[in-house]
């Protein structure tokens, strides 16, 4: 069994798009038997897909975009554009965790505050007179 997966897994290896002429990737487009085509607007760039899953690529000139995608609409290929990869916009750090332990140790010292101060008042009051010691 593993012997089977490894040989199917060996047997396709993954391949890039190959590198072809306008000329010869236009000609495809107009009557090859294609599944996709990608168009990359920023890298001047088509990638198309056939139905046995091979892919070619070529540059295109610039004006020659709205033809591109012309022909392919009215062959019914799907048309997907590659987008630029935006730079994610970085959220500034929280710092609410920060302050909720400053705020955290600034209750639990008023509380030990508290808590002396009551525990010394306590103190005062039950210390006994010089004078009732002396009585008894």
């Amino acid at each position: 069994m593993a012997a089977v997966c490894i040989v199917l897994v060996a047997a396709a290896p993954a391949r890039g798009a190959q590198q072809v002429s306008y000329a010869a990737l236009l000609k495809q487009i107009k009557t090859g038997p294609l599944i996709r085509a990608v168009i990359n607007r920023a890298g001047g760039d088509i990638e198309i897909k056939f139905n046995n899953l091979a892919e070619w690529k070529a540059f295109y000139p610039p004006a020659a975009q709205p033809m591109l995608q012309r022909l392919l609409h009215e062959r019914h290929i799907r048309v997907i554009f590659a987008s630029r990869h935006h730079a994610r916009a970085t959220k500034p750090r929280s710092v609410h965790h920060h302050l909720r332990y400053i705020a955290a140790a600034v209750l639990g010292a008023l509380a030990l505050a508290g808590v002396a101060f009551a525990y010394v008042r306590w103190r005062r009051t039950r210390k006994p007179a010089h004078g009732d010691a002396a009585a008894s």
